[in-house]
């Protein structure tokens, strides 16, 4: 571990950021990193409360910058200029702490709880931009989940994954490409099984999931019933597994929404909604497709991050088991 007067001191806005809040850090080392954004081991104090971080400090450092830069194994702390709304929940899913210079902050350790949100940006500042090749923006997030649903497709053609992704040629190359270099793939080692599922479910509801939404209603999930047999039904999130808790929600993804399908299951428009309908944007790669059935289980790790989208802990422990479940195929992810 190199001494300390060998390593720089942390930016004075962090140190500024965290007093205000009653902390105080201290830099341990340095860890590799790229021309935007800076790594270090700190350890961040408060009266009572210490916890070590791998700190992660650059101008709009994203979800995206956490799976293509490698791990160090501990909590990751995020100091960057501004951290916009959806960011930040995706953040608090994921478990990793942050401050913006707008004094926005979550930070959680020990008896330690501080949740500040809504503050806007103050102005604009020069300097490259953290996020490149981002994985969780919406085109590539589809290509991120067939990945992490059917892990043979990292041996077939672009082109055939592409197909099944639902997206162009170039962008399944490109997303491929930038797992490959982040250390992802059947032949990768160094990256966790699951860092990247973590990640993406964690980005899901805040972005891919906004793209594919095409309705919210209120109505029953005990029963749902397709308008034909040639409309297939993918159900997701509580009703999913329901041999790990009773379900009261629904998510439910079609091809197309067609307004019988609320009839024919009696959902409503008014209410509080308990069912949300997206558009299943995939095509299950041939032979992986369930004969004889109309309504079938979403992609699991879509399951996965419906699940633990969810505010409710019950819901959020079965994400847990959920994933547990299925953790032998993440193998070489």
């Amino acid at each position: 571990m190199a001494d300390l007067n060998e390593v720089p001191p942390l930016p004075a806005a962090l140190v500024a950021g965290l007093a205000d809040l009653g902390f105080e850090a201290e830099v341990h080392e340095e860890l590799p990193a790229d021309r935007v954004i800076r790594r270090a081991v700190v350890t961040v104090t408060r009266p009572g409360s210490a916890q070590r971080f791998e700190l992660l400090c650059g101008r709009g450092v994203r979800m995206a910058d956490l799976a293509r830069l490698p791990r160090s194994g501990l909590h990751q702390f995020v100091f960057t200029d501004y951290v916009p709304d959806a960011t930040g929940a995706s953040f608090r899913r994921a478990g990793v702490r942050y401050l913006d210079e707008a004094g926005n902050a979550w930070i959680n350790f020990g008896a330690v709880l501080v949740d500040i949100r809504g503050r806007r940006r103050q102005g604009s500042k020069e300097g490259p931009r953290a996020t490149r090749g981002n994985l969780f923006s919406p085109g590539s997030a589809q290509v991120v989940l067939v990945l992490l649903a059917w892990p043979e497709l990292w041996r077939v053609t672009r082109r055939e994954l592409a197909h099944t992704a639902g997206v162009s040629l170039g962008k399944a190359h490109d997303v491929v490409e930038i797992l490959r270099q982040a250390g992802f793939g059947p032949d990768a080692v160094g990256r966790p099984d699951g860092d990247l599922l973590d990640l993406w479910a964690a980005a899901y509801p805040t972005g891919l999931a906004r793209r594919l939404e095409l309705g919210a209603f209120h109505g029953p999930v005990d029963k749902i019933r397709s308008i034909g047999a040639d409309q297939r039904l993918y159900v997701s999130g509580e009703v999913a597994v329901d041999d790990l808790l009773r379900p009261s929600t629904l998510v439910v993804y079609v091809a197309d929404l067609d307004p019988r399908l609320a009839l024919v299951n009696r959902w409503r428009a008014d209410g509080p909604p308990n069912i949300r309908v997206r558009r299943s944007f995939w095509r299950e790669p041939h032979g992986r497709r369930a004969a004889g059935s109309e309504n079938v289980a979403a992609p699991w790790p879509l399951v996965y991050a419906d699940l633990l989208a969810s505010t409710d802990p019950r819901v959020r422990a079965a994400a847990g088991d959920w994933k547990d479940r299925h953790a032998g195929s993440l193998k070489g992810l």
